[in-house]
C-alpha cells in the first residue's frame, strides 16, 4: 500500500477537523503547484501557487519551509498517484481488453498531467522521491509482464516506453480540457496501433532503458 509521506508531513495540525482541513489544503496546494510549475517553470513564485490554490502564502510556508521542499513533495505525490493507477489497472485486468490502452485512457482522464521533468533539473535527488520511483518501476514491470503474458506487447517494450509515451501524450494544449483530452486520445490510438504493428512484425527498435528515462527526468 502506498505511504502518504511528504517532506513537510511532520508539521501537520492535530485534531480530526484540523487534519481534514490540512489534507484538503495540501492537495489543493500540490495540484496548484503542478499547474503553475508546468505553466511558468521553476521560477514561478510561491505566491502564484498560493493564489491558484486559494490559500495564503503563509499557510504554504508553515507546511513547507522552502519552495524546494514543496516541489519535492509534489514529485512524491505525483509519482505515488501514478503508481496507484498502475496497480489498480493490473488488479482490474480484463483479458478481453488491451491493458496498455486501459492504463493510458485512465491516465488521460484521471491524472493531472505527466511528471514534470523540468523540476528534476532544478532539484537534487531525494530519498522519498527515490522510494516512490522504485515502487513505480515495480508496478510498471508488473503491468508489462501481465500484458506480455496475454500477448499484448512486444518483448522489447519497456517501462521507460510508458513514461516517455505519457510525456508525449500530455502536452499542454491551448484549448478547453475536454477537447484537449479528445486530441490526446486520438494520438494515443495512433501510438497503440503502432505498438500492435510492432508486436505482429517482430518488435521495436532502440528501446529506452529505465536508466535512460531517469537521466532525462532527474539529471545529475
Amino acid at each position: 500500500m502506498r505511504r502518504e509521506v511528504t517532506p513537510g508531513a511532520n508539521r501537520s495540525p492535530t485534531g480530526p477537523g484540523r487534519i481534514k482541513e490540512a489534507l484538503h489544503n495540501d492537495v489543493a496546494v500540490l495540484r496548484a503547484a503542478r499547474e503553475v510549475f508546468a505553466e511558468q517553470g521553476w521560477e514561478a513564485p510561491v505566491s502564484a501557487i498560493a493564489t491558484r490554490a486559494g490559500v495564503g502564502v503563509g499557510s504554504i510556508y508553515r507546511r513547507y519551509r522552502t519552495k524546494e521542499e514543496l516541489a519535492q513533495s509534489l514529485r512524491v505525490w505525483a509519482i505515488d498517484h501514478l503508481t496507484d493507477l498502475v496497480r489498480d489497472c493490473v488488479d482490474r485486468f480484463d483479458p478481453d481488453q488491451r491493458l496498455l490502452a486501459v492504463f493510458f485512457r485512465r491516465l488521460l482522464g484521471e491524472s493531472d498531467g505527466p511528471l514534470l521533468a523540468s523540476l528534476g533539473g532544478k532539484l537534487p535527488r531525494h530519498n522519498e522521491v527515490d522510494r516512490a520511483i522504485g515502487e513505480l518501476l515495480a508496478a510498471l514491470e508488473a503491468l508489462i509482464a501481465l500484458a506480455r503474458e496475454h500477448s499484448q506487447l512486444p518483448a522489447d517494450f519497456t517501462s521507460a516506453d510508458i513514461m516517455l509515451m505519457s510525456v508525449h501524450l500530455r502536452p499542454s494544449l491551448p484549448t478547453d480540457p475536454k477537447r484537449a483530452t479528445e486530441l490526446h486520445e486520438r494520438y494515443l490510438d495512433f501510438m497503440l496501433d503502432g505498438i500492435e504493428h510492432a508486436y505482429r512484425t517482430g518488435g521495436l527498435d532502440t528501446a529506452p532503458t529505465w536508466a535512460e528515462w531517469y537521466r532525462m527526468w532527474q539529471p545529475e
